[in-house]
């Protein structure tokens, strides 16, 4: 059996271990990663791809599931890594930049001295395609890979022509470019995948949330506001989702896009204005979200692959091919609020296993305005887009051109 060091060096959060899925894809190989540290200045989401099992591992690895159809494990430690190669074939990525050479060393001197081979790649960037030295320096039979413009990584030769008498999608994603194709690449990918499905050209504008003029909203056919750990985006996403309600443009929310979704209808309903996020508002005089730590029955931190439990039968039905969501969130809507956003029309589509998470939220009142406590992006993949992604993508392209509304803070 074969340990495959891939060495790609240095490296943003987005592509570690992309070019290490597409040897493992290659060789039908099993894709095992050490720990690694990226600086903080890399992006609040660098570490946040979810593991099926239950841990957060870098973003890019992303790519090993959606190239191979396998899941992604934890972090392993060299000892774990030999036993396996002693199985099987193991490719695991590497980055001199962020992850320690003594780690490396270790893992080699063990591969040597129980007989597993050794292999060296070594990654080279040629004007935004990638690919693979040996250890000769030679070029290698894995050819070139690069990213299309949504982000996919895939090899060029596979690359599909894109049609160009599609219908136009303009998607507004509420996130900074940067992290939305550098950091965490996973929302971006899923929407495309998507488009694909629903045989639309979509044409992507990001609008930061921590600087977001609404005016950047006002003709666009969809708004998306992606999950993510800095909650520095919330104020720009509760005012992006507020102005969905306002125009009746489609919203989405992903896992803080539902948080922040679901606090913007909260605030909309009388005696509920001043409704905010726990996590990002402390001090909010009324608690949209609370911490689950410390209440019977749920975890401090939900984590990994949960089964959705349904609340409406055209939900079970939509999602019979996505039954089980990738969660990772510690605050869940407070239960004082479930009566009176219910009261008002909101229905809850589907729930944790105990009834008391919501994992999944529609506002009927509007053409599209629905979110999932959940990961749906990372349960997404080319030619199976997640269905709430996909019924998003319907619903902004048959939705009807709407006026531009300029929120007013002062009549709020």
């Amino acid at each position: 059996m074969t340990l495959t060091l891939v060495h790609h060096s240095p490296c943003s959060p987005a592509l570690y271990g992309a070019m290490a899925a597409t040897v493992a894809c290659a060789q039908d190989a099993v894709l095992m990663h050490l720990p690694i540290a990226f600086d903080s200045t890399q992006g609040a989401d660098r570490v946040q791809m979810v593991a099926s099992s239950g841990s957060l591992v870098p973003s890019g690895l992303l790519w090993y599931e959606r190239l191979t159809d396998r899941q992604i494990e934890a972090a392993s430690d060299p000892e774990a890594i030999i036993a396996r190669a002693g199985e099987c074939d193991v490719v695991v990525p590497w980055d001199d930049a962020h992850q320690l050479s003594a780690t490396l060393q270790t893992l080699v001197e063990q591969a040597e001295a129980a007989g597993v081979s050794v292999c060296h790649l070594t990654v080279r960037d040629d004007h935004d395609s990638w690919y693979l030295l040996d250890q000769h320096g030679r070029p290698t039979a894995h050819g070139r890979c690069s990213r299309d413009a949504f982000g996919r990584w895939m090899n060029v030769d596979s690359r599909p022509s894109t049609a160009s008498d599609l219908a136009l999608l303009r998607v507004a994603l509420v996130g900074a470019e940067a992290d939305q194709k550098d950091v965490y690449p996973a929302t971006l990918a899923a929407l495309a995948d998507a488009a694909d499905a629903c045989g639309l050209e979509m044409q992507v504008r990001f609008v930061d949330p921590q600087s977001l003029d609404v005016q950047a909203l006002a003709d666009v056919d969809g708004i998306v506001l992606p999950g993510g750990s800095d909650m520095n985006n919330v104020p720009g996403q509760i005012r992006a989702a507020r102005h969905g309600l306002l125009s009746g443009t489609p919203v989405l929310g992903l896992c803080l896009g539902m948080q922040s979704m679901t606090t913007a209808l909260a605030q909309s309903l009388p005696g509920l204005e001043q409704a905010n996020m726990a996590e990002a508002a402390p001090d909010a005089p009324i608690k949209s979200f609370v911490p689950m730590a410390g209440l019977p029955g749920l975890e401090e931190h939900r984590l990994g692959d949960r089964r959705l439990t349904f609340k409406v039968a055209a939900a079970e039905q939509r999602f019979q091919s996505h039954p089980v969501i990738r969660c990772n969130h510690r605050f869940f809507l407070n239960p004082d609020l479930v009566a009176p956003l219910e009261t008002a029309g909101m229905i809850i589509t589907a729930t944790d296993a105990t009834g008391q998470v919501v994992d999944a939220m529609a506002w009927p009142h509007h053409v599209f305005y629905q979110g999932m406590q959940g990961h749906p992006e990372q349960c997404s993949t080319a030619g199976k887009p997640h269905p709430l992604i996909e019924d998003f993508m319907r619903a902004a392209m048959t939705s009807s051109a709407r006026p531009s509304i300029v929120e007013d803070e002062a009549t709020r």
